[in-house]
């Protein structure tokens, strides 16, 4: 059973007999919950809540003896709500900060290599931001048959095929649930140029401002061959035709252009992934918004009574594709 409030004895009959002013119950109760607390091996969200409420409201009420000795149990612990520490500082009473974690690594992963011990919503997420660059504890947490395929999104990268598919369709589930913003109108051309003129840098840089990605976005990949299906996620985020996702593959990388399998593979990729998902996978590899809405702009109404209509039919925002030059030996 995970360590949750639902695993909590039922404590309501002392609480009754707290309300006795013959008898004072409450530094009891305070204790035991505190000790409770810190001896969890996993506090999810409703655990921590619910100490938050009982401690916070019985911490100004009981003896300056109790409340020091629970001072002292709590000190070090990593998930002390704010409301505790504070409601221990009124009282003069300092805890100490978090330990500091040197064997934390050594610890999460026998965490994650443990199948009787279900992980807690906060050990998760702290797995999942260090799994990004750890390959090992990833794959250790992508075998773990108890952790939803959603919430495995951030390791998306370093999943096999079927784990790839599973997690992909975990988030199509619910990504046209969030609006996915337009991306910039001359986007898609741009990085056709660039690609055909065989400037990656300057094709990496376009098309990380237009999807508003983190300078480094290509440091998510854990190797090489992962870059491309991170660039994919990214080309079908920023709404390219398949056509046009085609020829950046034939252009940018002469390694990729050369592989049929590879190129075959990417192509699926684009296909198969929704723009809405491509989005949500992309911020949960990167752990960066995506595609947000500026709001810097004012919107006008295209019917509106102040808005210029065009005179003339608006010519396609996007060239056709260039040729490719033919080699010649």
């Amino acid at each position: 059973m995970p360590a949750s409030v639902s695993a909590v004895p039922d404590l309501s009959g002392l609480i009754e007999l707290s309300r006795d002013p013959a008898l004072d119950l409450k530094p009891v109760i305070l204790r035991v919950q505190t000790d409770m607390f810190v001896a969890a091996p996993n506090r999810d969200r409703a655990m921590i809540h619910a100490f938050e409420s009982l401690a916070a409201g019985l911490i100004p009420t009981v003896d300056e003896a109790t409340a020091s000795i629970v001072a002292d149990k709590l000190g070090g612990c990593p998930d002390l709500p704010e409301a505790v520490r504070a409601a221990l500082m009124a009282r003069g009473l300092d805890v100490a900060p978090p330990r500091p974690a040197q064997d934390q690594a050594e610890a999460d992963r026998a965490l994650t290599e443990n199948p009787g011990v279900l992980i807690g919503l906060r050990a998760l997420e702290r797995l999942l931001a260090r799994a990004r660059g750890d390959a090992d504890l990833a794959h250790t947490l992508l075998a773990r048959p108890d952790i939803p395929a959603a919430d495995l999104a951030p390791l998306w990268l370093h999943a096999d095929a079927p784990a790839r598919r599973a997690i992909s369709e975990a988030v199509e589930a619910t990504a046209a649930l969030r609006p996915c913003p337009a991306a910039p109108r001359a986007l898609a051309s741009t990085l056709v140029e660039r690609s055909h003129a065989r400037d990656v840098s300057g094709f990496l840089a376009a098309l990380g401002d237009g999807l508003g990605l983190p300078q480094d976005y290509l440091s998510a990949a854990p190797d090489p061959a992962s870059r491309y299906d991170l660039l994919t996620l990214a080309l079908r985020a920023a709404d390219l035709r398949e056509g046009e996702a085609v020829f950046i593959f034939l252009t940018l990388n002469d390694t990729v252009a050369r592989s049929v399998d590879r190129v075959f593979s990417l192509v699926t990729l684009f296909r198969e992934t929704g723009r809405a998902a491509a989005r949500d996978l992309l911020v949960a590899i990167l752990g960066a918004p995506v595609l947000e809405r500026s709001g810097g702009a004012e919107h006008r109404p295209f019917h509106g009574p102040e808005t210029a209509k065009p005179r003339t039919a608006v010519a396609s925002l996007r060239p056709a594709l260039p040729s490719r030059l033919r080699r010649t030996s």
